[in-house]
């Protein structure tokens, strides 16, 4: 009697326990197909930091280059770098326009002073650039050089 108990509960933890070891199962064999759409390979990024002096020869000197602005769109109204693009980094969806950009082309980032530029830096490792050209000091910096603005 006592060998049929014990194998009925044994039997019993078993059987509870595959049955709560599935849902898992089934949650990690849906999820992970969409992992491995989500995951980019890792790239190696080159990042070159510039100052305003140098950040303006580069733009006149090489127009394949494109400038992204990384401040906020009231920011950007209030005086950019003549072509520059706006990509709010404080937007929800900014990993998503980054993703929209061809990450093989160059590009030079900036924000206000330098710290959200420096911040998203990762944002385009992430999204596998290869080379991001980064104005240290933000506009800031373009503005104490004395450079052009447009709005």
């Amino acid at each position: 009697m006592n060998t049929k108990l014990i194998t009925l509960i044994a039997l019993g933890a078993l059987t509870a326990c595959s049955q709560a070891d599935a849902p898992k199962a089934q949650a990690q064999q849906i999820s992970q197909p969409s992992m491995e759409k989500m995951a980019k390979p890792a790239t190696m990024m080159q990042v070159t930091h510039v100052n305003a002096t140098e950040a303006a020869d580069i733009i006149k000197n090489r127009p394949e280059v494109t400038v992204i602005d990384v401040r906020t769109p009231r920011e950007f109204a209030a005086g950019h770098i003549d072509g520059a693009i706006n990509i709010d980094y404080k937007n929800a969806n900014f990993a998503a326009e980054l993703a929209k950009l061809d990450g093989t082309k160059d590009y030079l980032i900036h924000c206000g002073s330098g710290g959200r530029s420096t911040a998203a830096l990762k944002h385009f490792k992430a999204e596998g650039f290869s080379h991001i050209t980064h104005l240290d000091g933000g506009m800031i910096g373009w503005n104490k050089a004395g450079l052009p603005t447009v709005k």
